[in-house]
């Protein structure tokens, strides 16, 4: 008689023997061990690298597209205040003459050619900075007060610039200059500077009439648009003593400058010591405060050389900013044509020509 074995289940809470059958649902493996090999890890990070590769630059043009808005909207607040300070005096603000650090302890204020000091100074009232314009007659000029409005955040983000100083990173547009003036016109009512300059020996207002034939830089001609070309009026919209009307910007408002990005060497960013970025943005007829068409925008990594001081350009890749007579705003590709940029300059220069897209 076979004799059977059963095997009876284990009572409850009683433990399991080996000899019954308790499966555990979790499979035991034997072999190699769960981390990473050497070579999985290099993979991994060699992807990880690749994205960070592909991920950087597109960081960074975002920033630097962010950067470039902000400068625009800089451009567009200093095109506002010069609308109001239209309004309010009857012109364009006026771009001084004096371009030394005399100007910045000399009390007195106005709004015509009698201020010695530059655009961006006579600007303060409507960009709330009252207090800063007021300070010229209370213990001499606040230089020293950031005025953010003046700074392009791709170069140093603050407008206090080297020497402790408020400078500014745009310039108004004092016209164009391609050649050496054949003469000068005298007359205090007929002052349009092609160029300008620091009035040289000359710390008090020159005086009217003929005087001002004499100042350097106080031009009133014709000038070449390029070598070989036929002559057009190369004044701009702010200038050495200028106090313009509106209804001077003959070629339209939407065609010519305004004030624009200024080209600043990247070296002059932190240590200054080049003409034009070197002085006070209150300043009146400087390079450091007036640009112009009569030579290509010049982008920033350019290093400095002689003539470059009097151009326009920026920090920005491909492209200078620029405010218009209207009071919009564009992007100028640092190709453009030398001739239409030239007469963007002039303000009535009865050319064909506009801002291209």
């Amino acid at each position: 008689m076979r004799r059977t074995h059963q095997i009876s289940a284990p009572r409850s809470g009683a433990p399991a023997t080996a000899g019954h059958a308790v499966q555990s649902g979790r499979r035991h493996t034997c072999g190699r061990p769960s981390a990473f090999t050497l070579v999985e890890l290099l993979v991994v990070i060699a992807i990880i690298a690749m994205l960070l590769a592909l991920l950087v630059p597109g960081v960074q043009m975002a920033r630097e597209a962010a950067r470039r808005s902000q400068c625009g909207n800089n451009l567009k607040q200093l095109a506002v205040a010069t609308e109001a300070h239209k309004s309010l005096i009857g012109h364009f603000p006026t771009g001084g003459w004096d371009g030394t650090d005399a100007t910045l302890t000399a009390a007195g204020n106005g709004s015509d050619w009698n201020q010695p000091r530059g655009w961006c100074f006579v600007l303060l009232p409507f960009m709330e900075a009252q207090t800063i314009y007021d300070s010229v007659n209370s213990g001499g000029l606040d230089t020293t007060t950031p005025v953010p409005v003046f700074a392009c955040p791709s170069r140093r983000g603050s407008s206090v610039g080297p020497g402790s100083v408020v400078m500014t990173d745009y310039a108004g547009n004092r016209g164009a200059w391609a050649s050496a003036p054949a003469s000068l016109t005298n007359g205090t009512g007929n002052r349009s500077t092609t160029w300008g300059w620091e009035v040289p020996g000359v710390n008090s207002r020159p005086a009217d009439g003929a005087a001002w034939a004499t100042v350097a830089g106080t031009l009133n001609t014709s000038q070449p648009v390029l070598a070989g070309t036929g002559t057009v009026p190369t004044g701009g919209v702010i200038f050495a003593g200028s106090a313009l009307p509106v209804v001077a910007i003959r070629d339209g408002a939407s065609n010519t400058y305004l004030c624009a990005e200024k080209y600043v060497p990247r070296s002059a960013y932190v240590a200054g010591g080049v003409t034009g970025f070197n002085r006070c943005a209150y300043v009146g007829d400087s390079p450091d405060t007036l640009r112009g068409g009569h030579r290509p925008p010049e982008s920033d990594p350019t290093p400095a050389a002689d003539g470059r001081e009097g151009a326009f350009g920026g920090p920005h890749p491909g492209v200078f900013m620029a405010a218009l007579c209207d009071g919009s705003v564009r992007s100028i590709a640092f190709e453009i044509d030398p001739a239409v940029h030239f007469l963007l300059a002039c303000r009535a220069d009865r050319q064909p020509v506009q801002v291209p897209d």
